[in-house]
């Protein structure tokens, strides 16, 4: 079986031309960030864009929050659970590792 897609909104969907699998279902996936399970991109959740483990933070969020001049401290006692230092180290190194994204998701978001 073979299965092509396009990358829309961060979000793998097959293109009309794939195979249905055998039941006639057809399926979209998130793209990988590579960070996973500690960074997820999972449609129709914030967006699609990359977020905190299982959590709806999402990444470009704690970068901009940052950019405010938050310390982590603070950062990390603003959310119920607290991140842990784990997460936020997480996800600085996929802000780190995806800066276009971030910069691009912030005004994006913050638009919407």
């Amino acid at each position: 079986m073979l299965f092509e897609g396009t990358v829309i909104d961060g979000t793998i969907v097959l293109d009309d031309t794939s195979e249905a699998f055998p039941n006639g279902t057809r399926v979209s996936v998130a793209a990988v960030t590579g960070m996973e399970p500690a960074i997820r991109k999972t449609p129709g959740v914030c967006g699609g864009t990359a977020c905190v483990g299982r959590r709806r933070i999402p990444v470009w969020k704690l970068v901009e929050v940052r950019r405010f001049g938050h310390s982590d401290g603070d950062i990390q006692s603003a959310f119920g659970p607290p991140l842990t230092g784990v997460e936020l180290a997480h996800a600085w190194a996929y802000a780190a590792s995806h800066p276009g994204e971030i910069d691009r998701a912030i005004p994006a978001n913050d638009e919407a």
